[in-house]
């Protein structure tokens, strides 16, 4: 980057921007040790500064002494001590010219002068110099590669290999038959079967049962109590070998963790004195630096080792005995579930219902035989009017029944636990017309859906209608009529089985296309954008949650004086939801537990392990299990392990499940504390595992609402937004069409989203918490949407006064200082960088400016457009594609053609995506990563350049630069020489860092306009580059006198706008004026001569002036391949057609 002062003596003479010149090297003295306030002193100072103006750009021309030397000394230590920054440094000596080289040289001696941490301004810099040094290491993402050994790692112990796996499972079974043989195993569960048989009886005399009753209850728990216990013993002893093996593997993997890391650390210092030798302010390599760098690389080791200190933090591998477990589990299954004056209230109603239902046969109801026990049944169980009978009853006896328990089951132990005079009574009752007693009816309700289905038994369906809807009023006390359910369960079972039907039909393109976008979104960078987006959330997420916590403080403060029992109850709601944030930390700090713990309770609740499975972050779909391609298909199998393993590699897959592990699992735990008064830990203790399947709901939806993955096109969502969200998904799942916009459902989040986190949200979401003020117990996910209204409503307000601190730093709507003087551009970090656009879009209404077209497009861009197509340009695509097939007009249709191209080029570019990291490590290492002037491309060349931008440094590592791939450069007018990614290391890692910003960059930052506005843009694309190379300098010393100029600065941003403007407009004038001229060499006279012509002259003159030269001289070729001797005669013959088409005209 060319300095100010070089530009400003290119173009108008003049000194250097500084009023007195710098010091030679002959008045620094190298052999004294500087401490970091000697830096600030004039022989010191002016070095740094040149070097941090060319490194970080102009920001530094005024910057303060202390600014200056503050963040040189930060950036020098994370030049030492980071690997992305050492890379950009690196990158930034390799690309710079010998000035450039010359004041890094000084910069870097001067900062070698500085004693260490230790030495350097007593015990406060001490402090300061080591946490510089270990935020450095630990903001470096190569430190936590090791991360993933440790966390796959366990999982290599489970054996990635066939015969790893087979190994294991061998371990594991045979420790399984030495506790089945254990003498001691059997003695333990025989033990355990008989207090559990003593527990039973008590409690079943206690229910009012007989001697003799209670007895075979308690000779049934004893015999399952023996077989459970001893069946649990052994897969205990399963579980801990299995454990064994894993923390083995985990063992082994932290050594190559701590290795693998050390080497990485001894790569960054090698990499770092290069840099130091390439400007020579050091001589040879220092064996010293070389064996003390691996002890920064043991950043993974030690959070590995942190995190295995931590493990069982969380709490949920303390199983309890076993034993103990099993026994009290049976015991539950087998003790009564109502009260013995419930129990007989219970019997009292089936009789009523039984009589009511032979009086109804009395009456000469006809009934087919073969479904008098079924017609029965629905009658004990909903009654004849379908909204009564027993599960009325136990509804209002505050009964819930989970959706794996049946509720066939609960009405067998209903009838087991009835008096004995009463269940004789009802007996003889159903005997009258029917051949079955109670307890043979209730054996015929297990049936479940997907049972049926399977065997396709109406019959049984009448029987399973009978039992589901029984559910529903016992859960919920919906009241329908039994007819109408019987028809909704049957009409449920016909769509299933057409969708059965369907899933036959294999859908080879749809499959394709899912595959395509699964490897798009593999890549690092993919990884690390997507736990950004799930941080922020779950930080969100914690906030409301204390948010509500709060709000419950001050309602139990209120509820104390008129009902204490309320207050009590929700000042417990209360704790509950503060005791749940030091629980995350806890799951945190444990993360492969609490992973563990996840997937076991997955295992055990297949529908939410298909809901949380199906898709990974961002709605991408993970499986191909709906596409319905034969499994045993070789090509099949291939794609499947290509794509399966990108996704692992690149850790996409890895990520999805361990954030989805930490939500679901706080969110279960949370719901369950707050509607039960339980902990998770004790839920999975006393019932195996099974969760209410409304806990189990809300967690679901907070946990695919963190990863962007909701379904909104599900019957509960408004029909409105039900049918858009529908829309947004159909488009991108249908083949061809998806490729345009591929990510409907992220989409469908990115609006909900920003809607439910944002003041938008407030007139439902007030209008509820009113409703809800006068309802004893509110829904919990009506506060939860209220509390991140309000959140996301306060984060709003603090992104207005975040934006005021970026704007007097001049920095752009997505620029982010990260810290010595490094800028972030954060377009890619949603929800962050939505907050971004609304805070100064706000700021600018606020101050009563004008919110410019530029933030009206980002905001769409961050709501809509780039959300939806990422980097497809849908608009553009589609009229390409018309303009191909319709347009007659040769060269329109050639660039429509050539956008086709580009279209079919970023589609075939997608299946290459996870080759991206490596290709940018290929294109950093050799210098062939300069950014491509694609307008310049023609025919095939634009489609090979856009199929291959992720593979096109490792392509011509093996062959020559080619122009069908490498292209030509790019030349911009806001930055002068080779464009270039100033630090490709860092963008690997999702994080995308600016070059050190030119004055022409930071004015377009401060006036709100799009820094590439400033290019030339029109037909002739060689000589749009031409022009640009020559505005940038002298663009450059215009808008440094602006940035100079007091007015400038204290203008409006209308004022702004328009000055620069006018500065854009004089340049390119004067450019202009002096390529005509000549001043700038005879090709650039040529290529200005043809811009003009293509400018003067519509499309079809165009065209009929081309095919006069090419009939009648010979002469062919486009505006650009022309002479100027062939362009003077090229405009004569427009001109002349121009002239006989107006004569014809006034005809």
């Amino acid at each position: 980057m060319a300095s100010y002062s070089e530009n400003r003596k290119r173009f108008l003479g003049g000194g250097p921007i500084y009023k007195e010149p710098l010091k030679d090297d002959f008045f620094i003295d190298k052999n004294i040790t500087l401490k970091k306030d000697d830096l600030k002193k004039y022989e010191y100072l002016n070095p740094i500064r040149e070097y941090m103006i060319e490194r970080k750009g102009v920001d530094y021309q005024d910057a303060s002494e202390e600014e200056v030397v503050e963040d040189f000394v930060d950036h020098m230590r994370h030049f030492n001590a980071n690997t992305v920054t050492t890379a950009g440094e690196l990158r930034f000596v390799n690309k710079g010219d010998d000035s450039t080289k010359a004041k890094a040289r000084k910069a870097y001696e001067i900062y070698e002068q500085l004693g260490n941490v230790f030495q350097n301004d007593g015990a406060m810099g001490a402090v300061e110099g080591v946490k510089d040094y270990i935020f450095a290491a630990a903001k470096d993402p190569t430190n936590y590669l090791g991360l993933v050994s440790g966390g796959v790692g366990r999982l290599f112990a489970g054996g990635v290999s066939l015969t790893g796996k087979q190994m294991v499972r061998a371990a594991v079974r045979e420790a399984g038959k030495t506790a089945l043989r254990d003498g001691a195993t059997k003695e333990a569960a025989k033990a355990a079967a008989r207090k559990a048989g003593e527990e039973a009886a008590a409690r079943a005399i206690k229910s009012g049962l007989s001697k003799r009753a209670s007895k075979k209850i308690a000779d049934d728990v004893v015999k399952q109590t023996k077989k459970e216990g001893r069946r649990s013993l052994v897969q205990e002893a399963m579980r801990k070998k299995q454990s064994e093996l894993f923390d083995t593997a985990a063992k082994k993997s932290l050594k190559y963790t701590v290795a693998g890391d050390a080497a990485a650390a001894v790569l960054q210092d090698v990499a770092a004195q290069k840099t130091y030798l390439e400007v020579g302010a050091q001589e040879e390599y220092s064996k010293a630096r070389l064996f003390f760098s691996p002890l920064l690389g043991g950043v993974a080791g030690a959070a590995q080792l942190g995190f295995g200190k931590f493990r069982g933090a969380s709490g949920f591998d303390e199983t309890g005995d076993t034993l103990e477990r099993i026994s009290n589990k049976v015991i539950e299954n087998n003790s009564a579930i109502l009260s013995k004056e419930d129990s007989k209230a219970a019997a009292k109603k089936i009789e009523e219902e039984v009589l009511d239902w032979n009086k109804k046969v009395e009456r000469g109801y006809d009934i087919n035989p073969a479904n008098m026990p079924s017609d029965l049944l629905r009658t004990i169980v909903v009654g004849e009017d379908g909204k009564s009978g027993l599960a009325k009853l136990l509804h209002e006896k505050g009964m819930k029944v989970h959706s794996k328990v049946k509720i066939a089951d609960v009405i067998s132990n209903v009838a087991r636990f009835i008096p004995q005079e009463n269940l004789a009574a009802i007996n003889k009752a159903m005997s009258k017309y029917t051949d079955v007693t109670l307890g043979e009816a209730t054996d015929a309700g297990g049936t479940q859906l997907r049972d049926l289905i399977a065997k396709e038994a109406s019959e049984a369906g009448k029987s399973l209608a009978v039992f589901s809807n029984a559910k529903r009023l016992v859960n919920t006390g919906l009241v329908a009529i039994s007819e109408k359910n019987v028809k909704n369960i049957e009409d449920e079972m016909a769509e299933a089985l057409e969708e059965v039907d369907n899933l036959k039909k294999a859908e080879p393109l749809k499959y394709g296309q899912s595959v395509w976008k699964r490897l798009l979104v593999s890549s690092p960078a993919t990884t690390m954008i997507n736990v950004a987006g799930f941080s922020q959330y779950y930080v969100g997420q914690t906030m409301a949650d204390l948010f509500n916590s709060g709000m419950l403080g001050m309602k139990a403060m209120a509820q104390v004086a008129y009902d204490p029992n309320a207050a009590r109850e929700t000042m417990r709601q209360a704790r509950a939801l503060t005791m749940i944030q030091s629980q995350k930390m806890r799951n945190l700090l444990d993360p492969y537990t609490t992973h563990d713990t996840y997937l076991a309770f997955l295992d055990k609740n297949e529908g939410a392990r298909k809901t949380l499975f199906e898709t990974m972050a961002g709605g991408v779909e993970a499986t191909a299990e709906r596409y319905n391609i034969n499994p045993n298909n070789k090509l099949f199998k291939n794609v499947e392990a290509a794509a399966t393993a990108a996704s692992h590699v690149s850790g996409v897959r890895i990520q999805d499940s361990f954030t989805k592990s930490q939500m679901f699992i706080t969110e279960m735990d949370k719901y369950l504390r707050i509607n039960q008064g339980t902990t998770l830990k004790e839920a999975i203790l006393e019932s195996d595992g099974f969760v209410d399947e409304e806990i189990v709901q809300g967690a679901l939806d907070s946990t695919l609402k963190s990863v962007f993955a909701k379904d909104y096109t599900t019957t509960e969502q408004p029909e409105l937004l039900r049918s858009a969200a529908k829309f947004a998904e159909n488009f991108s799942n249908t083949p061809g069409l998806g490729t345009l916009l591929p990510f409907g459902r992220f989409f469908n989040n990115v609006v909900a989203t920003a809607y439910q986190w944002s003041p938008l949200a407030a007139p439902q979401q007030f209008f509820r918490f009113g409703k809800n003020l006068f309802r004893t117990e509110p829904e919990v996910t009506d506060r939860d949407a209220f509390a991140r209204m309000i959140v996301g409503s306060t984060a709003l307000r603090l992104s207005m006064d975040y934006d005021n601190e970026r704007k007097e730093k001049g920095l752009g709507v997505y620029e982010v200082d990260v810290g010595g003087g490094t800028i972030v551009d954060a377009k890619n970090t949603f929800p962050f960088s939505l907050w971004l656009a609304a805070g100064r879009v706000l700021n600018n209404i606020r101050n009563g400016e004008q919110v410019p077209p530029e933030l009206q497009q980002e905001i769409g861009t961050q709501l809509v457009v780039g959300q939806l197509a990422r980097d497809a340009q849908f608009a553009n695509d589609i009229n390409n594609l018309l303009d191909v097939l319709t347009n007659v007009d040769e060269g329109a249709r050639a660039a429509s053609v050539d956008g086709f191209y580009k279209v079919g080029g970023n589609f075939i570019s997608g299946f290459t995506r996870p080759l991206d990291a490596i290709n940018k490590t290929f294109g950093f290492a050799m210098g062939t990563d300069g950014a491509k002037d694609v307008r310049q491309a023609e025919g095939m060349n634009v489609f090979t350049q856009s199929a291959t931008k992720y593979i096109d440094n490792i392509i011509e590592a093996f062959v020559d630069k080619t122009d069908s791939i490498t292209g030509k450069d790019l030349e911009v007018a806001t930055r002068s020489g080779e464009i270039y990614d100033p630090n490709p290391f860092a963008r690997i890692f999702g994080v995308t860092i600016k070059p050190g910003r030119t004055a022409t960059e930071k004015v377009y930052s401060m006036a709100e306009m799009h820094p590439w506005t400033a290019n030339e843009r029109t037909k002739i694309p060689a000589y749009d580059k031409a022009f640009n190379g020559l505005v940038a300098p002298m663009l450059e010393v215009y808008t440094q006198e602006l940035l100079n100029d007091p007015r400038f600065k204290q203008a409006t941003l209308t004022q702004q706008r328009g000055m620069l403007k006018k500065r854009l407009s004089d340049v390119k004038k004067i450019v202009r004026d002096r390529m005509e001229k000549g001043y700038t060499g005879g090709q650039n006279t040529v290529l200005r001569r043809a811009a003009k012509a293509a400018q003067k002259y519509n499309k079809e003159t165009t065209r009929e002036a081309l095919r006069l030269m090419k009939e009648q001289m010979g002469i062919t070729g486009s505006l650009e391949d022309l002479t100027y001797r062939e362009l003077e005669m090229f405009m004569m013959y427009a001109d002349y057609i121009e002239g006989i088409q107006e004569e014809v005209g006034k005809l």
